[in-house]
């Protein structure tokens, strides 16, 4: 029985694995589930078995990395509070920022462990109209209501209107960058390069933290 569930396990992240790849550089019209269970060597049936659908297995590639995703940020969220309180400081919005930005950006660079792809499948994601992701976005933006309260210390002259407009437009700087890193180089003609994850998560922190 155990060797059965760990075979359905394995099955399961496979499809995941595939589907992943796969929408990352296509569209969701355009994948097909016969391709992705071929690819994971799993009966054709097996996506309707774990997901339900192809829009089920869709927003699970989503669901499963972008849980780890926010566990992530709120680490970092809760470590920068809490060598503010040891040091008598104050919380500094550049940690702020950079605890939102971090986990997505030093995924980006992450060639060798596969996770640079998760972040060009959600940079796709957020287009797939088809793929009705609104129900599991809210898997991301739950995670910043637990930075609303510090940032509100910060900045007490900003409204709530403010504040959720900012994060919004520091997002799309984020996911602007994601999605055309390779254009700083044409934009600058080559004066401009990318070097390390950390490099591009600073200049985005600084540009967002000054922005608010």
């Amino acid at each position: 029985m155990v060797k059965k569930n760990i075979s359905k396990q394995d099955s399961r992240e496979r499809i995941l694995d595939v589907a992943e790849r796969l929408f990352s550089t296509s569209s969701f019209a355009s994948v097909s589930v016969r391709t992705v269970t071929a690819e994971a060597g799993v009966n054709l049936s097996a996506v309707n078995y774990y997901f339900g659908s192809k829009k089920g297995l869709f927003q699970a590639v989503y669901v499963r990395r972008c849980t780890e995703m926010n566990r992530q940020r709120l680490e970092l969220l809760f470590s920068a509070v809490d060598q503010a309180e040891k040091s008598g400081g104050k919380l500094a919005m550049y940690d702020l920022v950079s605890a939102l930005i971090s986990p997505p950006i030093e995924w980006l660079y992450d060639e060798d462990g596969g996770l640079s792809v998760y972040i060009k499948f959600i940079a796709r994601a957020y287009l797939e109209e088809a793929s009705d992701m609104a129900n599991v976005l809210e898997e991301e933006v739950a995670v910043f209501d637990k930075f609303i309260p510090y940032i509100r210390e910060i900045h007490p002259d900003l409204s709530d209107e403010d504040i959720f407009w900012r994060i919004h437009f520091m997002m799309g700087v984020m996911h602007h960058t994601i999605n055309h890193l390779d254009r700083i180089g044409i934009l600058s003609h080559n004066n401009c390069q990318v070097t390390t994850w950390e490099d591009t998560r600073d200049r985005i922190v600084k540009f967002c933290v000054e922005g608010f």
